[in-house]
């Protein structure tokens, strides 16, 4: 586990490393008091959250309906989004892109872009709920408990093949997003086609779609780590054709344009 103060990171069992990339327990203090409204934001990882919270609400900006899933999987997104309710106290499976996948057995197209109860996916995600609730005091325990869960279901998706993915999302990370998508797929010797289903049915988008999360991820964390940045420099650097079709593209993503992005 990596200390940070109401925030913990941990590792995932050896039999789980090449689907989950971490679990992340985040305490009070971390999210509610540091922000009046919670925004998510597309990375390359799909997500698992318990609310430890006895008492909690979502709710998006611009949408009145009100959900209060105890735990809920979140897919992939290809647009940012942002909550005006949100729990305080939440543990997290932070899974691989097809990790999910891989361990539940369900296309991913289904789920990409919402939130989706658990319970309705999982007939025994009721009782795992519950136990999940009663360790609620402890962020270990329930990690432990949701790591034994996991462990039990790697046995009955054995068949379930995400090689081919797996092999194409690392090329697409390696190369931070820029690798043509017709370029791998000859090099995989695969169709544009095949590719394109394979992603879609294991990750929830398509492999173009995918790249530009990588990319975008990697332009957020370059405009972090750099106080000054040129802006016509950055277009160049990651490949746009221009500096309004960067900052659309952005846009979309953070909700915001660059600049503004870059003064938070």
């Amino acid at each position: 586990m990596e200390d940070l103060a109401n925030m913990g990171i941990f590792t995932p069992h050896q039999a789980l490393q090449p689907y989950v990339q971490s679990y992340c327990y985040m305490g009070p203090g971390v999210i509610k008091d540091h922000f009046s409204a919670l925004s998510i934001y597309p990375v390359d990882y799909t997500q698992m959250s318990f609310v430890l919270d006895e008492y909690h609400e979502f709710r998006e900006i611009g949408i009145e309906e009100i959900s209060s899933y105890p735990l809920c999987f979140v897919g992939l997104l290809d647009q940012g989004r942002s909550f005006d309710r949100f729990p305080k106290s939440v543990v997290q499976v932070l899974f691989k892109p097809y990790g999910a996948f891989k361990l539940f057995g369900i296309p991913q197209r289904y789920l990409c872009n919402q939130g989706t109860d658990m319970r309705l996916l999982f007939p025994e995600a009721s009782s795992l709920a519950e136990q999940l609730r009663a360790a609620a005091h402890s962020p270990v325990e329930a990690i432990v408990l949701l790591e034994k869960w996991l462990l039990n279901r790697l046995p009955l998706t054995a068949k379930v093949n995400v090689d081919v993915v797996a092999y194409a999302c690392q090329q697409i990370q390696d190369s931070k997003g820029v690798v043509r998508i017709d370029e791998l797929s000859r090099s995989m010797r695969i169709s544009t086609t095949t590719l394109g289903d394979q992603f879609r049915e294991k990750i929830g988008l398509s492999p173009k779609t995918f790249s530009r999360i990588v990319r975008f991820n990697d332009i957020n964390n370059f405009i972090s780590r750099n106080q000054n940045v040129s802006w016509q420099e950055l277009v160049y650097k990651f490949g746009f054709f221009d500096q309004n079709h960067f900052i659309k593209e952005f846009k979309r993503f953070y909700g915001c344009t660059p600049s503004e992005w870059h003064r938070r």
